[in-house]
């Protein structure tokens, strides 16, 4: 009996260094699960890449009726490299992750991810980087003109004062609306990350304007 119980104590030390050290190896990781129609031969061990770096590793395949949950375990220095929108595709046994058109938040461990999977995404999932340079002048471009107004509107405000509260308002109201049409502009765009800066901006500059 005596033996019996020595041998279970040390299976279950055994286990608990075996679960610490594999938690300690684990620790800061991610693991976030995708699910697609086709997994096109993606098995356990193929990487997992964005931007031209090995972010993680798929862990397992598993068939769910007419889909495949595709799960991937990220390294604790890329786990916040996929996000809610990002785009995926898959490229001679490799899950790669697109964050050109991407605006949303980091997944949280154990999170599943129904990306869309239509012929307009699988193609900005695969050429996305392609395009970004021209994406990123154009959102350059779309700055420019955002601060010329901002820069306007600033060179205006003590003229605007001189006129008295109710006509400085009127201005105030006027401004808003053009953001107001900028942002709906945008948001109608795709462009909801854009959208949400230029708010924020005018609020930051409404603040100030009133002081």
């Amino acid at each position: 009996m005596r033996k019996l119980l020595s041998f279970l104590f040390l299976v279950a030390l055994a286990a608990g260094v075996w679960f610490g050290a594999r938690w300690l190896v684990h620790r800061g990781e991610a693991k976030v699960t995708i699910v697609f129609e086709d997994p096109r031969g993606l098995k356990r061990g193929d990487p997992v890449m964005e931007n031209g770096t090995t972010i993680g590793h798929v862990t397992s395949v598993d068939r769910i009726d007419d889909r495949s949950a595709v799960t991937v375990r990220l390294a604790r220095d890329h786990r916040r490299a996929i996000v809610t929108d990002s785009l995926f595709t898959i490229d001679h046994d490799t899950l790669v992750v697109n964050n050109t058109f991407a605006i949303g938040s980091p997944v949280e461990d154990g999170a599943i991810i129904h990306p869309r999977q239509d012929r307009v995404t699988q193609w900005l999932a695969k050429h996305g980087s392609a395009v970004k340079p021209y994406l990123d002048a154009a959102r350059a471009k779309a700055d420019e003109w955002i601060d010329r107004d901002f820069d306007n509107w600033n060179a205006k405000l003590p003229e605007w004062k001189k006129e008295g509260s109710a006509a400085f308002e009127r201005h105030l109201d006027d401004v808003k609306r053009q953001v107001t049409k900028a942002e709906n502009d945008l948001k109608s765009s795709n462009h909801a990350g854009e959208a949400h800066k230029l708010k924020e901006k005018f609020d930051r500059w409404l603040e100030q304007a009133k002081k």
